[in-house]
């Protein structure tokens, strides 16, 4: 069951990706989707098996469901709520997109725990929140730092 519901999330979250009209570039959805990839493959490496703070499932298909999360879901997410964040031009709208966007990753968090494809052992959904939070600021620092080395690449070629 677990990984019908996050084949279907990705599935989802990649049309929604696909559908929207983007205000990013190819290559800086890609950069950020990288950036997140790598942070998020790490910390996920570090939390599970090297602090073993959270213990992952040894079942084939609730691990392939918990690498469809970690590796596609929260990444196309970001880069997801990027496109829709440089296109709303109020802070509400803003704020809205940027809650709406936690409110999914923190659902999909737990239902990973439902499905038992994480236990928490001495970790918890506040941890995963602020993990989240940090993951926006992060995408959202790394495309400005993207834009302002690519701005300065032109000014001296």
């Amino acid at each position: 069951m677990a990984f019908a519901v996050f084949f279907f999330a990705s599935w989802l979250v990649l049309t929604l990706f696909l559908v929207i009209p983007k205000k990013l570039s190819i290559i800086e959805n890609t950069f950020v989707f990288l950036i997140i990839l790598v942070i998020s493959i790490n910390w996920t490496w570090i939390i599970y098996e090297e602090i073993k703070l959270i213990k992952s499932t040894e079942e084939t298909m609730e691990y392939t469901a918990f690498l469809l999360f970690r590796s596609v879901i929260i990444p196309m997410i970001l880069v997801t709520q990027l496109n829709l964040l440089c296109r709303a031009n109020k802070f509400t709208k803003s704020l809205l997109i940027l809650s709406t966007s936690l409110a999914i990753l923190l659902l999909l968090t737990f239902l990973s725990t439902f499905f038992n494809m994480a236990n928490y052992i001495k970790w918890n959904i506040g941890y995963d929140a602020i993990y989240y939070l940090s993951l926006h600021v992060i995408a959202y620092y790394s495309l400005k730092f993207f834009r302002k080395s690519a701005q300065s690449e032109v000014k001296y070629s």
